[in-house]
Protein backbone atom coordinates (compact mmCIF):
# COMPACT_ATOMS: atom_id res chain seq x y z
CA UNK A 1 0.00 0.00 0.00
CA UNK A 2 2.94 2.35 0.78
CA UNK A 3 4.92 1.68 -2.27
CA UNK A 4 1.61 2.33 -4.19
CA UNK A 5 0.81 5.39 -2.53
CA UNK A 6 4.55 6.61 -3.36
CA UNK A 7 4.98 5.41 -6.34
CA UNK A 8 1.37 7.26 -7.79
CA UNK A 9 2.22 10.51 -6.14
CA UNK A 10 3.05 13.03 -8.08
CA UNK A 11 5.86 16.61 -7.66
CA UNK A 12 2.81 18.85 -7.21
CA UNK A 13 1.29 16.32 -4.46
CA UNK A 14 4.50 16.12 -2.83
CA UNK A 15 4.82 20.20 -2.38
CA UNK A 16 1.12 20.18 -1.00
CA UNK A 17 2.00 17.41 1.76
CA UNK A 18 5.23 19.71 2.40
CA UNK A 19 3.62 23.27 2.28
CA UNK A 20 1.23 22.00 4.55
CA UNK A 21 3.80 20.78 6.97
CA UNK A 22 5.69 23.77 6.60
CA UNK A 23 2.90 25.80 7.96
CA UNK A 24 1.94 23.37 10.74
CA UNK A 25 5.36 23.75 12.07
CA UNK A 26 5.68 27.56 11.98
CA UNK A 27 1.90 28.22 12.96
CA UNK A 28 1.46 29.17 16.74
CA UNK A 29 -1.58 30.96 18.44
CA UNK A 30 -0.11 33.64 18.78
CA UNK A 31 1.81 34.21 15.53
CA UNK A 32 0.24 36.35 12.60
CA UNK A 33 -0.01 33.66 9.80
CA UNK A 34 -3.98 33.74 9.40
CA UNK A 35 -5.78 30.76 10.35
CA UNK A 36 -7.88 30.72 6.87
CA UNK A 37 -4.60 30.06 5.31
CA UNK A 38 -3.78 27.31 7.55
CA UNK A 39 -7.19 26.03 6.23
CA UNK A 40 -6.63 26.18 2.70
CA UNK A 41 -3.62 24.00 3.14
CA UNK A 42 -5.58 21.91 5.28
CA UNK A 43 -8.24 21.16 2.70
CA UNK A 44 -5.77 21.20 -0.27
CA UNK A 45 -4.09 18.14 1.65
CA UNK A 46 -6.88 16.15 2.49
CA UNK A 47 -7.59 16.57 -1.19
CA UNK A 48 -4.28 15.27 -2.60
CA UNK A 49 -4.61 13.05 -0.21
CA UNK A 50 -7.98 11.20 -0.41
CA UNK A 51 -7.41 11.42 -4.18
CA UNK A 52 -4.38 9.14 -3.91
CA UNK A 53 -6.31 6.88 -2.18
CA UNK A 54 -9.18 6.96 -4.42
CA UNK A 55 -6.77 6.88 -7.50
CA UNK A 56 -4.79 3.84 -5.87
CA UNK A 57 -8.39 1.87 -5.54
CA UNK A 58 -9.64 2.50 -9.51
CA UNK A 59 -12.73 4.98 -7.59
CA UNK A 60 -13.26 8.42 -9.90
CA UNK A 61 -12.31 12.01 -7.95
CA UNK A 62 -14.14 14.55 -10.16
CA UNK A 63 -16.62 14.91 -6.65
CA UNK A 64 -13.73 15.08 -4.45
CA UNK A 65 -11.60 18.17 -6.53
CA UNK A 66 -14.85 19.92 -7.17
CA UNK A 67 -15.43 20.66 -3.16
CA UNK A 68 -12.40 20.31 -2.50
CA UNK A 69 -11.61 23.22 -4.98
CA UNK A 70 -15.00 24.91 -4.40
CA UNK A 71 -13.81 25.49 -0.53
CA UNK A 72 -10.38 26.62 -2.05
CA UNK A 73 -11.34 29.24 -3.70
CA UNK A 74 -13.94 30.47 -1.07
CA UNK A 75 -11.39 30.66 1.47
CA UNK A 76 -9.11 32.41 -0.78
CA UNK A 77 -11.92 34.76 -1.51
CA UNK A 78 -12.71 35.28 2.50
CA UNK A 79 -9.24 36.07 3.11
CA UNK A 80 -9.10 38.87 0.09
CA UNK A 81 -12.19 39.94 1.65
CA UNK A 82 -11.21 40.33 5.34
CA UNK A 83 -8.24 41.79 4.53
CA UNK A 84 -9.34 44.66 1.81
CA UNK A 85 -11.59 47.03 1.93
CA UNK A 86 -14.91 45.61 2.51
CA UNK A 87 -17.71 46.52 -0.09
CA UNK A 88 -20.98 45.68 -0.10
CA UNK A 89 -20.86 45.08 -3.36
CA UNK A 90 -18.36 42.01 -2.74
CA UNK A 91 -20.36 39.94 0.15
CA UNK A 92 -23.12 40.14 -2.64
CA UNK A 93 -21.12 38.65 -5.80
CA UNK A 94 -19.80 36.24 -3.04
CA UNK A 95 -23.25 35.46 -2.36
CA UNK A 96 -24.08 34.81 -6.15
CA UNK A 97 -20.80 32.73 -6.63
CA UNK A 98 -21.99 30.37 -3.51
CA UNK A 99 -24.82 30.14 -5.30
CA UNK A 100 -23.73 29.68 -8.98
CA UNK A 101 -21.61 26.82 -7.07
CA UNK A 102 -24.18 24.76 -5.55
CA UNK A 103 -26.52 24.93 -8.86
CA UNK A 104 -23.34 23.62 -11.01
CA UNK A 105 -23.06 20.82 -8.62
CA UNK A 106 -26.57 19.94 -8.92
CA UNK A 107 -27.73 20.51 -11.94
CA UNK A 108 -25.59 21.77 -14.60
CA UNK A 109 -21.86 20.02 -14.69
CA UNK A 110 -23.15 17.49 -12.27
CA UNK A 111 -21.80 15.89 -8.98
CA UNK A 112 -19.66 12.96 -10.17
CA UNK A 113 -17.64 15.45 -12.75
CA UNK A 114 -15.11 18.74 -11.86
CA UNK A 115 -17.15 21.50 -12.06
CA UNK A 116 -14.77 23.51 -14.09
CA UNK A 117 -17.12 26.46 -14.76
CA UNK A 118 -17.49 26.89 -10.58
CA UNK A 119 -13.54 26.99 -10.44
CA UNK A 120 -13.46 29.38 -12.98
CA UNK A 121 -15.77 31.86 -11.54
CA UNK A 122 -13.92 31.81 -8.21
CA UNK A 123 -11.08 32.47 -9.39
CA UNK A 124 -12.22 35.26 -11.67
CA UNK A 125 -13.85 37.03 -9.14
CA UNK A 126 -11.23 36.70 -6.96
CA UNK A 127 -8.40 38.07 -10.03
CA UNK A 128 -11.10 41.15 -10.25
CA UNK A 129 -11.14 42.21 -6.88
CA UNK A 130 -7.16 41.97 -6.36
CA UNK A 131 -6.32 43.65 -9.54
CA UNK A 132 -9.58 46.60 -8.57
CA UNK A 133 -7.68 47.04 -4.78
CA UNK A 134 -3.87 46.82 -5.88
CA UNK A 135 -5.09 49.99 -8.35
CA UNK A 136 -6.52 51.64 -5.63
CA UNK A 137 -3.97 51.60 -3.31
CA UNK A 138 -2.05 52.31 -6.42
CA UNK A 139 -3.92 55.39 -6.45
CA UNK A 140 -4.04 56.51 -2.78
CA UNK A 141 -0.30 56.17 -2.87
CA UNK A 142 -0.04 53.59 -0.08
CA UNK A 143 3.29 51.85 -1.55
CA UNK A 144 3.53 50.31 1.37
CA UNK A 145 0.78 47.76 0.90
CA UNK A 146 3.12 46.25 -2.11
CA UNK A 147 5.77 45.23 0.33
CA UNK A 148 4.07 44.15 2.75
CA UNK A 149 3.41 40.39 3.57
CA UNK A 150 0.03 40.72 2.94
CA UNK A 151 0.36 41.14 -0.28
CA UNK A 152 2.62 38.95 -0.70
CA UNK A 153 0.11 36.46 0.56
CA UNK A 154 -2.42 37.57 -1.13
CA UNK A 155 -0.53 37.56 -4.35
CA UNK A 156 0.33 33.99 -4.02
CA UNK A 157 -2.97 32.50 -5.99
CA UNK A 158 -2.91 34.67 -8.56
CA UNK A 159 -1.02 33.24 -11.02
CA UNK A 160 -2.25 29.83 -10.20
CA UNK A 161 -5.94 31.44 -10.76
CA UNK A 162 -4.89 32.49 -13.96
CA UNK A 163 -3.04 28.98 -15.18
CA UNK A 164 -5.65 26.72 -14.43
CA UNK A 165 -8.57 28.71 -15.65
CA UNK A 166 -7.09 28.89 -19.13
CA UNK A 167 -6.20 25.27 -19.04
CA UNK A 168 -9.59 24.46 -18.02
CA UNK A 169 -11.57 27.08 -19.84
CA UNK A 170 -10.00 26.06 -23.11
CA UNK A 171 -9.68 22.65 -23.18
CA UNK A 172 -8.39 22.41 -26.47
CA UNK A 173 -7.07 19.00 -27.12
CA UNK A 174 -4.60 20.04 -29.96
CA UNK A 175 -3.52 22.99 -27.63
CA UNK A 176 -3.31 20.62 -24.70
CA UNK A 177 -0.89 17.89 -26.43
CA UNK A 178 1.60 20.32 -27.78
CA UNK A 179 5.17 18.97 -26.50
CA UNK A 180 7.12 21.98 -25.47
CA UNK A 181 9.91 20.00 -24.76
CA UNK A 182 10.53 15.90 -24.24
CA UNK A 183 7.66 14.52 -23.00
CA UNK A 184 6.33 17.24 -21.54
CA UNK A 185 2.83 18.79 -22.32
CA UNK A 186 2.10 22.44 -22.68
CA UNK A 187 -0.59 22.09 -20.43
CA UNK A 188 1.44 19.94 -17.74
CA UNK A 189 3.80 22.25 -17.63
CA UNK A 190 1.45 25.07 -17.11
CA UNK A 191 -0.28 22.79 -14.16
CA UNK A 192 3.25 22.20 -12.84
CA UNK A 193 4.97 25.80 -13.09
CA UNK A 194 1.63 27.76 -11.22
CA UNK A 195 1.05 24.85 -8.31
CA UNK A 196 5.37 25.07 -7.70
CA UNK A 197 4.90 29.21 -7.93
CA UNK A 198 1.81 28.99 -5.92
CA UNK A 199 3.17 26.83 -2.97
CA UNK A 200 6.26 28.55 -2.99
CA UNK A 201 5.03 32.07 -2.63
CA UNK A 202 3.25 30.72 0.51
CA UNK A 203 6.51 29.01 2.26
CA UNK A 204 7.89 32.40 1.74
CA UNK A 205 4.78 34.47 2.86
CA UNK A 206 4.97 32.17 6.21
CA UNK A 207 8.87 32.15 6.28
CA UNK A 208 8.78 36.17 6.38
CA UNK A 209 6.03 36.28 9.32
CA UNK A 210 8.46 34.06 11.27
CA UNK A 211 11.06 36.47 10.78
CA UNK A 212 9.15 39.18 11.44
CA UNK A 213 7.58 37.85 14.86
CA UNK A 214 10.97 36.83 15.66
CA UNK A 215 12.05 40.26 15.78
CA UNK A 216 9.44 41.63 17.79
Amino acid sequence: MIRAFLSSMSLIQAYVFITFFVALFFYKQKNRIPKTLLAILFINFVAELASLLLVINHMQIGTLISISSFLHNCLWLLLLLKLVKRRPLYRFLFLIFCAFAIVNFFCLEGIMSFNTKTFIFGAFFYLVVFIYESFYELQKERFDFFVSNSFLMLSAPVLFFIGLSAVFGFKDARLGNTILFGHIFLYQFIVYFVNIFYYSLIIVYIYREKKLKDAE
